[in-house]
């Protein structure tokens, strides 16, 4: 591993003093030293969202000629640090998460630190400023992806006003994720500035069990209730769920239902009439981003020079059926949003040296469920 990170750094070198030199970098011929990237993920999850996050890191580390390595993971904090800890030991270059909570963040740093392994997240923004202030100034931290949550659970309640919800009840991921508490945050802001009554609020539904007595609980303790938004669940087959409740009680359709986070069966409910708005789309683009950063940092080619490379990916608008099933195909099939070719010849700096922030940030700014039928299914782009 570290004759690897000796490799990179010699590689790093060649490339300024080619740039000085105006000597083309690379021959055509040439490809980055191997290298294994680590992830610890829910790989036991059958949701086909959360294989398609797989699939999507996957193509990216391949498209540079490295190797995943994957663990097991429920994703907590404690458990998340033990896996990195692991794959510290079975000498993987890089190391992509999906951190808990910023509080684990020095943990995973000083760890990584000690055995020179760079690492990055997907997903998540770092809203501790003490902490993430020391992360950005870590050489090891590559850098990540984020989205607006905060925006974005903002302009859902507003669009969810505008098709006549008063009062609405609301289900999160657990309180103390950093995703999770931006949401909520984002939910007051929308919710007073178009005047829609949060009911409640229920955290950390896991299983349908529970998902099916909280719409009960609602349907029966607020009969004024027009609207469920679900900020964000772990919950498999979450809409299915909430769609079910409400129609055996004679709510489907009267209710209006939001989501933040694309789902496989929203196309069905969208042409019922009984599903109305989703913002979704970042579950693939955000990590194959994120591991794309990670694998450029790794091969000595990182995006940015100095610092860490953090890209802010899209939240798309989903509320139409046809979209919903284009989704479906392109979004959740075994392909990822970009080929591990396409990202080789568009992301990857050891073989695109002009790509920059501003380079990544126009490229990020296309992308869209028609951009992807377009580039995979022969159709035409709605750009």
């Amino acid at each position: 591993m570290k004759l690897k990170k000796l490799a990179a750094c010699a590689l790093s070198l060649s490339l300024s003093l080619s740039a000085l030199s105006a000597v083309p970098v690379f021959a055509a011929e040439s490809d980055p030293e191997p290298f294994t990237i680590g992830f610890p993920w829910d790989t036991a999850n059958t949701d086909p969202t959360w294989i398609s996050i797989y699939n999507n890191v996957e193509a990216a580390v391949e498209s540079a000629g490295g190797e995943l390595v994957s663990v097991n993971t429920d994703n907590t904090a404690d458990d998340l640090i033990n896996k990195v800890s692991e794959l510290i030991s079975r000498g993987v270059d890089g190391i992509l998460l999906m951190p808990a909570a910023d509080s684990m963040l020095p943990s995973v740093d000083a760890m990584c630190a000690d055995a020179g392994v760079y690492w990055g997240t997907m997903f998540r923004t770092i809203s501790d400023e003490s902490i993430r202030d020391a992360i950005y100034e870590s050489e090891w931290f590559a850098g990540g992806c984020h989205e607006d949550d905060e925006a974005c659970a903002a302009n859902i309640v507003k669009s969810m006003s505008e098709m006549g919800v008063t009062d609405l009840g609301v289900i999160n991921i657990a309180k103390g994720d950093t995703s999770s508490d931006l949401r909520d945050k984002g939910l007051a802001e929308g919710a007073e500035e178009a005047g829609v009554n949060v009911l409640n609020t229920t955290y950390d539904i896991s299983v349908t069990t529970d998902m099916t007595k909280t719409i009960e609980s609602y349907i029966a303790a607020y009969p004024e209730m027009n609207g469920i938004l679900v900020l964000g669940t772990y919950c498999e087959a979450a809409i299915p769920t909430i769609e079910k409740a409400l129609a055996d009680h004679d709510k489907a359709g009267e209710v209006k239902v939001g989501r933040i986070d694309f789902e496989s069966d929203l196309g069905t409910y969208l042409s019922e009439g009984t599903f109305h708005v989703s913002y979704g789309g970042q579950q693939q683009i955000d990590p194959l981003i994120s591991a794309v950063i990670l694998v450029n940092k790794v091969i000595g080619t990182p995006i940015v020079e100095d610092g860490p490379t953090i890209i802010e990916t899209p939240y798309l608008e989903l509320t139409d059926a046809t979209e919903a099933e284009q989704f479906n195909e392109y979004f959740l099939g075994d392909e990822a949003v970009y080929t591990a070719d396409e990202i080789k010849d568009t992301m990857i700096k050891f073989y695109n040296p002009d790509i920059d922030m501003d380079y990544m940030n126009e490229l990020i700014s296309t992308f869209s469920i028609a951009d992807v039928v377009s580039r995979h299914g022969g159709g035409e782009s709605a750009e």
